[in-house]
């Protein structure tokens, strides 16, 4: 099977975004997070879930996001976003682990950035992943 890093358009760097300041949330808030289904070259090895981050405008260092809504994703990164739903805690969790900060909720993606995921992006995605 393909990986996400061998379709076409997938050098294309991920958006900017203004992480705001730090939010509280509930520990069980469903949080929808741009993710997308990973599979290895290796079709022994099992499918896992590859999370998406933005860029922090100033530093260029990779940004963990979610939003509160759908509908807050989808205004900032697209309608084609792929996307996973899970409570903020273990998300955030699962974010401290691999050497994150914090994860920034409903960032503000820079004015005039063109979403990642297209639908050209998704079909091309869709028919790589039935290979």
């Amino acid at each position: 099977m393909s990986r996400i890093s061998e379709l076409p358009g997938a050098d294309v760097p991920a958006p900017a975004a203004d992480p705001g300041p730090p939010v509280t949330l509930a520990p069980d808030t469903r949080l929808y997070i741009p993710a997308h289904p990973r599979y290895p070259a290796d079709p022994a090895q099992p499918p896992g879930v590859g999370f998406e981050f933005l860029t922090q405008p100033r530093t260029g260092a990779p940004v963990p996001v979610a939003f509160t809504t759908l509908d807050a994703l989808v205004a900032a990164l697209g309608e084609s976003q792929p996307w996973i739903a899970m409570p903020a805690e273990p998300f955030a969790e699962l974010m401290r682990r691999n050497g994150f900060g914090r994860v920034s909720v409903d960032p503000v993606v820079a004015s005039g950035t063109e979403p990642y995921w297209t639908p050209e992006h998704l079909r091309a995605y869709t028919e790589a992943v039935r290979r």
